[in-house]
């Protein structure tokens, strides 16, 4: 940015306006209780510093930033609220408001017609089920460590906009209504229904026309026992937007089933299930023909609540040619380069480039995706070769066996999960893939087994995924990964605490890894004859509390990269950083 009297002049009445409406809004809200105020606020400053092994960079870039989202929520009736967060930052170093931002992070409208109706009008999360609209987790975590985890929730997914659970941030309108029944088999329904905008053009999308999503649920309930919801939702291309007859759609139906055998003092019982039907289709496209596919999950639930156990097995079945654009939209793309040392080595005219690690992971928005996209995305096959688009992922299926604890007092909270799976049909060979995925994960609260009151906290968290395939020597595929998460919270005095936290990745073998056109035709495969990849990422640094959304913390990460076919591959570096949180 060049830095002219015009540039300050422009900045300086936005700041002017902004800050005049606040005290106006202010002055309102002294006498007027339908006027609230929040705000989260952060203090980021970065130092990284790479290994000697590397001639390209310079050895240290350091980065920061100060900002505040300014939260105004509005009520001007009982039935009416209007929330917008307004952003102000600036990059630590910038002088004269180079790298200052002021802008409108999100808005939205709100409220209730008549007594049933409810209604959203732009900003929007939206959630379905893992086959129809879902945001699944980001890879290269299991059960991490709090070092770990509060960077990532304050920092990484709330940048990426992506801090809703597993909901998809939209803008668009929503609403829905229910009704409640009398002398009825049914108790109660709820209709919810939606229609949102898509964001323009997409992962490697070559048409301009405008997309959009559009979809709904409807939830019946009977008693405590049963819950049916019919699920539908729609991506879709108009291409009359762009002066274009071809168009892509990719209706998505399921029906899924909640039901309750028995549940009595001692033990529940439950089954729980989803089965549906999708469609890609290709509209005004000469010799496209639509793509059809199905799934379907079952799965039964028993809790023993002395025991404090959970036990689910399940099945599940994803046929090859099932595509749903909202459920296997990665939110990592992994086609992305991370912000952070993009390219690496020693020669300029054939340098590294970096893809994903966990690292960036854990760190880096960069990385990160927010856009629903009809082409399946790339993935790395070391961090998650069997179900990379979540339970969507084409083309598998398998049994799934999962155990959970959690004792009363809290002591202990434990899971075990063991899947092995299929793929349905062959890609590439007349021999099927098999998948086998071992996970596990505890948090210790040593502090309640010695009666402390200090908290001390451990974390545990291991994946093991082994991918095979035997016939021909030139077809076989025999990959291994493990990926491990350790941590370590221990409050030193009041409010102080240690944190500490560790991540393994360790990949070897070989893998094939289908290459798709823009319609999600296999054209060829891509080999990795050779995979042998070490990372390790760890960590340790001090937390202070203010209050429980708000604190401070200095931290040190190690990070090194080894490739064992590669040693030209390899690097390294070092991250200090500092970092004041508050959300009040």
């Amino acid at each position: 940015m060049i830095i002219t009297k015009k540039n300050i002049d422009t900045m300086s009445k936005k700041l002017i306006l902004l800050f005049l409406a606040l005290i106006s809004v202010s002055a309102f809200a002294q006498d007027n209780d339908k006027v609230k105020f929040g705000a989260y606020g952060r203090a980021l400053q970065q130092n990284t510093t790479l290994g000697n092994d590397d001639t390209l960079n310079a050895d240290n870039v350091s980065k920061g930033h100060v900002l505040v989202d300014l939260g105004v929520n509005i009520n001007p009736d009982k039935r009416t609220e209007v929330q917008a967060i307004i952003r102000m930052r600036s990059d630590i170093g910038g002088f004269y408001v180079a790298g200052s931002a002021l802008q409108l992070r999100q808005l939205y409208i709100k409220g209730l017609i008549g007594k049933y109706f409810s209604y959203q009008v732009g900003d929007l999360y939206l959630q379905m089920s893992p086959y129809t609209f879902y945001n699944n987790n980001a890879e290269g975590s299991i059960n991490e460590g709090r070092i770990f985890s509060d960077f990532r929730r304050d920092y990484t997914n709330y940048e990426n906009l992506s801090n809703r659970g597993n909901s998809w941030w939209q803008q668009g309108a929503a609403t829905n209504f229910s009704l409640a029944f009398k002398d009825s088999k049914i108790d109660s329904m709820r209709v919810d229904a939606f229609f949102v905008r898509n964001r323009p053009d997409g992962y490697l999308s070559t048409s301009p026309a405008a997309l959009f999503h559009a979809g709904g649920r409807v939830t019946l309930t009977s008693t405590e026992k049963m819950k049916l919801i019919g699920n539908y939702v729609n991506l879709f291309e108009i291409g009359k937007t762009a002066k274009i007859d071809s168009a892509i759609s990719n209706p998505v139906t399921s029906l899924q089933l909640d039901y309750t055998l028995w549940n009595n003092e001692q033990t529940a019982f439950r089954f729980v299930g989803e089965g549906g039907y999708s469609q890609m289709i290709f509209k005004g496209y000469e010799n496209r023909a639509s793509k059809d596919g199905s799934f379907a999950e079952g799965a039964v639930k028993l809790h023993l609540k002395p025991a404090n156990l959970l036990f689910t097995a399940g099945y599940m079945y994803v046929d090859p040619q099932f595509y749903s654009s909202a459920a296997q939209s990665k939110r990592v793309n992994f086609a992305n380069t991370p912000s952070t040392f993009p390219i690496y080595g020693n020669d300029p005219l054939n340098p590294n480039f970096r893809t994903p690690t966990i690292f960036d992971l854990v760190k880096d928005t960069a990385v990160y995706n927010q856009r629903i996209v009809s082409q399946l995305m790339a993935y790395d096959p070391t961090l998650n070769n069997s179900t990379p688009y979540g339970k969507a992922t084409p083309n598998r299926q398998g049994v799934n066996f999962d155990v959970q604890y959690k004792d009363s007092a809290q002591k202990i909270m434990a899971n075990i999960n063991a899947a092995y799976l299929t793929e349905a049909v062959g890609e590439g060979s007349a021999q099927k893939k098999t998948f086998l995925v071992l996970k596990a994960g505890a948090d210790f609260h040593i502090h309640k087994f010695i009666g402390w009151k200090k908290k001390i906290i451990v974390t545990t968290g291991v994946r093991y995924e082994n991918t095979k395939r035997g016939g021909d020597p030139l077809e076989t595929v025999n990959l291994n990964s493990t990926l491990v998460d350790l941590g370590l919270e221990l409050e030193v005095v009041n409010r102080l605490d240690l944190v500490v936290g560790t991540k393994f990745l360790n990949a070897g073998g070989n893998e094939f890894l289908a290459i798709r056109n823009k319609y999600n035709d296999i054209i060829n495969f891509t080999a990795a004859p050779n995979i042998s990849v070490n990372q390790t990422l760890m960590a340790a640094g001090l937390k202070y509390r203010f209050s429980a959304n708000t604190y401070i913390t200095v931290q040190d990460h190690i990070f090194t990269y080894t490739d064992g076919n590669n040693s030209l591959r390899n690097y390294s570096f070092n991250q200090f950083l500092i970092m004041f949180n508050m959300n009040f």
